[in-house]
């Protein structure tokens, strides 16, 4: 179950270096109030502190006294707490919710149910295998006890589409039935050492992220031949929509840049980047788009076939953000640099020394 809402403050995220707070076995209140005097929840936030199990809160607002208890009850490590605000609007909203209580096993708390914050037990609170709460987006992961339920009320919102009177309620019954049924796929990641677990989930975040982008729009041949594709056959196009002499000079300065990833791709692999750009783009007139070099091994062919491919998202982004910088660059008409200390041998030397002498150097 995926909601568009985050934690309401970001003091009660616990892994400060992503951002996100992540939760295993939690209880789960879900209301239709906004939680803004302490008294409302303090009988079922000292019953929590006993049973020592982590609260997730799904409510219309959390601010003032209430906020702040949560937030300092955080901090001090007496409960591991997380809230949202209720996704959607209106009557929406409160679908949402029954939506989320059912996903949970939770008793809906509203006052139109007979149901006030201040009668809650512990029994009446749901139950998820693993909640991450990021900063605007929610994922809950459903412990499998609610399954009939939440078949049920998946049949009742596609039962509702069907009766519904606009396109814009037929697509948000949609939206809900996506949110209820979508399964979740599990990546673990294993290592010896926690700086290497810290690398390796870094680049499954990466290649997550990469998917998503390329869901989005497409893949292009990777290690800069698209680029180098897009100078060699699209450069008389570009300068010919320019209206003026200095958009034909900026575009120019772009096109000729945007060779740039080729050549450093084979720079980096320690061959000359000129030759590689060159017989890249010679491969591409005579075979077509999607060829070029492969510095895995070094070979010239199918990039599409060998699997060295970006996401479009990424390669425009690239383009997009560089033009960026680089017109922030003329305007500012400064750069902050640090300047180059050129060293005689004997100057190399004795830093060199310096440096042993540390204490601890080995």
């Amino acid at each position: 179950l995926t909601i568009d809402r985050g934690y309401v403050s970001p003091y009660l995220v616990k892994d400060q270096e992503r951002q996100v707070a992540e939760m295993m076995n939690p209880r789960v209140l879900v209301t239709d109030a906004k939680i803004d005097n302490v008294n409302d929840i303090i009988p079922l936030l000292e019953k929590i502190v006993k049973t020592k199990d982590p609260l997730f809160l799904v409510a219309d607002d959390v601010t003032g006294e209430a906020l702040s208890a949560l937030v300092v009850n955080k901090m001090r490590g007496v409960l591991d707490v997380v809230a949202i605000r209720a996704p959607g609007f209106g009557m929406r909203r409160k679908e949402y919710l029954q939506d989320i209580a059912i996903a949970t096993g939770a008793t809906y708390v509203a006052e139109e149910v007979g149901v006030t914050l201040d009668s809650v037990s512990v029994e009446m609170l749901g139950t998820a295998e693993r909640i991450v709460v990021q900063k605007e987006l929610t994922t809950i992961v459903t412990d499998g006890k609610q399954a009939d339920a939440i078949d049920a009320r998946i049949k009742q919102i596609r039962l509702e589409a069907e009766n519904a009177d606009t396109d814009f309620d037929k697509e948000k019954a949609k939206e809900r039935v996506a949110a209820l049924g979508g399964g979740i796929a599990r990546i673990k990641v294993g290592a010896a050492t926690e700086t290497e677990l810290k690398d390796k989930k870094l680049r499954y975040e990466d290649a997550l992220n990469s998917v998503q982008s390329a869901r989005e729009l497409g893949i292009v041949p990777g290690g800069g031949s698209c680029l180098a594709f897009l100078q060699d056959t699209m450069m008389d196009k570009v300068l010919a929509a320019c209206d003026n002499e200095d958009e034909i000079q900026g575009a120019q300065i772009m096109m000729k840049a945007i060779s740039y990833p080729c050549m450093q791709v084979a720079i980096n692999a320690g061959i000359e980047g000129a030759v590689v750009l060159s017989k890249v783009q010679s491969l591409c007139q005579k075979e077509g788009f999607g060829f070029g070099w492969n510095a895995a091994n070094f070979e010239y062919g199918n990039l599409f076939d060998a699997g060295v491919i970006d996401p479009a998202k990424v390669t425009i982004n690239a383009v997009e953000n560089s033009a960026s910088v680089a017109g922030l660059v003329l305007t500012t008409e400064a750069l902050v640099t640090e300047i180059p200390e050129v060293l005689s041998e004997k100057e190399k030397q004795d830093r060199f020394d310096e440096m042993r002498d540390m204490e601890g150097y080995q």
